[in-house]
């Protein structure tokens, strides 16, 4: 009995409807950038250093097509960049949220001991006192 399953795919997990939509959609948007540049999929296959039969599959949106080929694709079509700066961490709303919830609301010094807060050019305890400018160094 042969599978119907994409070769190299995993037949126990099923892939979820809204990752299905994503990959079509992807491989869609790929080959419209392709033929706007007016580029065969041969063209953009020589320029990927791969097969046409590769392209193909990246742009019906194959589940088994390696993310690695997606990403020269968005590379040779000048696009990869925007990928890049769509993953940036600082983009992530959500995962800054999740960080920010797990804020300590006190950090204790190394050894418990607390520090006393002086007032700006207040001798230290070494007798030398300070100004602004010496507490801003190093930032």
């Amino acid at each position: 009995m042969k599978s119907s399953a994409p070769k190299g795919s995993n037949n126990s997990t099923a892939i979820p409807p809204p990752v299905a939509r994503a990959l079509r959609k992807l491989g869609h948007d790929l080959s419209v950038a392709r033929r706007t540049r007016r580029w065969t999929q041969q063209d953009l296959a020589q320029r990927m250093d791969t097969s046409v039969s590769t392209v193909r599959r990246m742009e019906d949106g194959n589940p088994g097509t390696a993310l690695h080929t997606f990403l020269r694709a968005l590379h040779v079509l000048g696009r990869l960049e925007d990928m890049v700066r769509i993953m940036a961490l600082d983009q992530d709303t959500l995962g800054l949220e999740l960080t920010q919830q797990q804020l300590p609301q006190r950090v204790r010094s190394a050894g418990g001991k607390k520090t006393k807060a002086r007032p700006p050019g207040a001798p230290a305890e070494d007798g030398q006192t300070t100004t602004d400018e010496d507490e801003l160094k190093g930032f």
